[in-house]
């Protein structure tokens, strides 16, 4: 959970009893699952209640609302990532290549996990632009947190290297646009090409940061 036990909070501001942290914990596990199952089904808080087996005053007491929910998510798929908890991170050694090779992979295994399904689908699902930022403030900023902890952790895995903090910026952002362009090709190219792609991606980039 992201949250101590004994600290947590439900939207009211009220303390939650341990029934009542795990009917959070199963509504943001069922949420999550929901997300990463690819059913299309439209994004519904509604639709979460219904699969824990709670009403819908439980999730707003829990949660607020639908942008409440969703941040929670994001929340806990942060924490569950890792990639914010710098104390956990392996130590980094090995060349520029080496390293963008461990940030490309990284990435691609995350979006191949239920949790960067979910993140995706979420994504996929939000409005853009400002829209979003009216009608989702939570989660557009915790959406902005989960993607600045692994920016965080992308410059971490160049950190001690003599290179352009300009491109080290440029490519940070890169790394994660162009993994998901490539993992759209996962179940429509053969996996040679998809193989390929990467590699390319990575000596391309190593290239670049010189």
């Amino acid at each position: 959970m992201s949250e101590a036990g004994s600290t947590m909070q439900s939207a009211a501001g009220t303390r939650l009893n341990r029934k009542g942290r795990e009917t959070r914990q199963r509504l943001l596990d069922i949420a999550i699952g929901s997300l990463a199952d690819g059913s299309g089904e439209p994004l519904s808080a509604n639709r979460i209640a219904r699969a824990a087996g709670v009403s819908w005053g439980t999730l707003k007491h829990q949660f607020g609302d639908i942008d409440g929910l969703w941040a929670a998510v994001l929340t806990e798929l942060t924490d569950r990532s890792g990639a914010n908890s710098p104390e956990i991170w392996p130590r980094v050694t090995g060349s520029v290549r080496e390293r963008v090779r461990e940030m490309v992979d990284a990435v691609w295994n995350i979006l191949d996990t239920p949790e960067g399904r979910a993140v995706e689908a979420l994504r996929a699902g939000l409005p853009n632009g400002q829209e979003r930022v009216e009608i989702f403030p939570l989660t557009t900023a915790a959406m902005a947190a989960y993607e600045n902890a692994w920016l965080r952790a992308f410059e971490y895995f160049l950190a001690d290297l003599p290179l352009d903090a300009d491109k080290v910026r440029g490519v940070r952002t890169l790394i994660p646009m162009a993994m998901r362009g490539i993992n759209n090709e996962r179940g429509l190219s053969s996996p040679a090409d998809v193989a390929n792609a990467r590699d390319c991606l990575v000596d391309a980039i190593a290239v670049y940061l010189g």
